[in-house]
């Protein structure tokens, strides 16, 4: 065992080993546990799910800055799993036992497939997490360096398996388990403790930052200070929006074809924004309405604002509060469109729902009150063919009940976060690896903000007589934070 001097630890550290790690031949360094970490972060399996996001994340970066005893499972619930430190209870709710058994399995499977020749394992023995980087013994041999034979008087022993924690269903052994411990040759050497790809970003976060290509995912919780730009709507009632900060859109071609042609008209001329019944004012409490209303014609006007050549946004974390109306053929829409939609088009552009709800009709076309859709467009996956999915509010919750929810996007270079309500809450994750192949990530560029309240449509439907008229989509406040510090090494942020 080499000393454990500073002089020493200070210069096996600048060498990229982990302080501390005992000289075994042969260790894993810093940088491959690292890039084995982003990997396993990439698979699809694991990267789809936000909790095994967290949760992986969290462990490894609570054993890389030596806190391994701190793993524990409220621990990981609270600190990870967004769980309220004042009513867990960990018999009622399993969500990290839950969490855990899912990822062992992942792990199993990636190892057996597309993982099986890398050089390290990540391993989360059972009844407990804390991670552990094993080498792979099929790769073993390229790994081995000379020791002193000394070193061989006796064998390194996997460490013995604790009892499972109680109430914790263990799946059967995975071909992981029985390898480590079954073969002598691997329990030889030595266990790397775990390397967060990023380091957290005054809470926690993955991925890293290496440039244009890097994914970088970020997690709850982290310091976002003041939005770098925001408007919360605040103004006399009857006064229009800044300006300063939207315009007010004709109904133009939005990019999106069938999908998105609205039968109304937003501010279809300019008396319709100005007069007594404008379709987009404040309220004078400090929020902003854009107002859905059926014209004598029987037709509709509605309200589209953007910040198009005003503001553009890469990267951030992107959220509005807001209560939407319901009703048969409403639209109400929270999202982005590529800044470049005028010279290439949609879908080249691209377009993200943050968020959007439909009025469902005699049970068809629409999501209901009470679930709301987050959606990616672009080249290969526009139209019905989006990279989407549906979020449930819980315990009964509803887009138009009075407490109002956010809508939010934590976007970051080739990844995308949606939440609803707090940053924590992050139910979909999708990754540039994740899309289909023949399509084009094109998100990580200038867009601009949209709110929208469409009527009719293919999706929607038509309106009927439940439709509420005048219909009102209710926004609070619209906020921009900027990626923290730690990610901005490259200058392509455009706030």
């Amino acid at each position: 065992m080499l000393s454990s001097d500073e002089e020493t630890e200070a210069r096996r550290s600048q060498a990229g080993e982990h302080p501390g790690k005992e000289s075994f031949a042969p260790f894993s360094t810093l940088l491959e546990e690292k890039e084995e970490l982003e990997r396993v972060l990439q698979y699809p399996p694991i990267s789809r799910s936000s909790n095994l996001v967290r949760f992986l994340s969290f462990i490894c970066n609570k054993y890389f800055e030596g806190e391994g005893d701190e793993i524990r499972e409220r621990t990981v619930a609270v600190e990870a799993l967004g769980r309220k430190e004042s009513t867990f209870d960990s018999h009622a709710d399993p969500i990290v036992r839950v969490a855990a058994r899912d990822l062992r399995k992942k792990l199993s499977e990636y190892y057996e497939n597309e993982g099986r020749d890398h050089p390290l394992h990540i391993v989360l023995p059972r009844g407990r997490y804390i991670p552990q980087f094993v080498r792979n013994p099929a790769t073993l041999a390229t790994a081995l360096r000379p020791v002193e034979p000394a070193a061989w008087d006796e064998p390194l022993l996997l460490p013995a398996e604790p009892p499972e924690e109680a109430g914790f269903d263990s799946p059967l052994d995975s071909p992981l388990d029985k390898m480590h411990r079954g073969q002598k040759t691997a329990s030889r050497y030595a266990l790397a403790a775990a390397a967060l790809v990023v380091a957290f970003l005054a809470g926690y976060a993955v991925g890293h930052w290496r440039g244009a290509s890097t994914t970088v995912v970020l997690s709850m919780p982290t310091d976002w200070g003041e939005p770098a730009w925001s408007d919360e709507f605040n103004g006399s009632s009857g006064h229009q929006p800044d300006p300063a900060r939207w315009v007010q859109e004709s109904n133009a071609q939005d990019g999106s074809g069938s999908r998105n042609d609205p039968r109304g008209a937003a501010c279809r001329d300019a008396a319709n924004c100005v007069a007594t019944q404008p379709s987009a004012f404040l309220n004078g409490a400090g929020q902003l309405v854009l107002r859905a209303s059926r014209n004598r014609d029987g037709s509709w006007t509605t309200a589209r604002l953007s910040t198009a050549g005003i503001k553009d946004f890469q990267y951030g974390r992107i959220e509005a509060r807001m209560k939407l109306p319901v009703g048969a053929g409403l639209w109400p829409a929270f999202w982005l469109m590529g800044s470049n939609f005028s010279k290439v088009g949609w879908p080249t552009a691209g377009s993200i729902d943050i968020m959007e709800n439909v009025g469902a009709q005699n049970g068809q076309h629409g999501l209901g009150p009470s679930v709301i859709r987050s959606t990616l467009h672009g080249p290969g996956v526009d139209g019905q063919n989006g990279i989407w999915r549906d979020y449930t509010l819980p315990n009964g919750g509803r887009v138009d009940d009075g407490g109002f929810h956010v809508y939010g996007i934590i976007w970051s270079p080739k990844a995308m976060q949606f939440y609803v309500d707090t940053p924590s809450n992050v139910y979909f994750v999708k990754q540039a690896s994740d899309l289909p192949k023949g399509t084009e990530w094109v998100f990580d560029k200038p867009f601009y903000l949209v709110l929208s309240l469409g009527v009719g449509g293919d999706w929607p439907g038509s309106v009927d007589n439940t439709t509420p008229n005048p219909a009102d989509m209710v926004i609070d406040y619209v906020r921009v934070y900027t990626l923290p510090s730690a990610l901005q090494g490259t200058g392509r942020r455009s706030f």
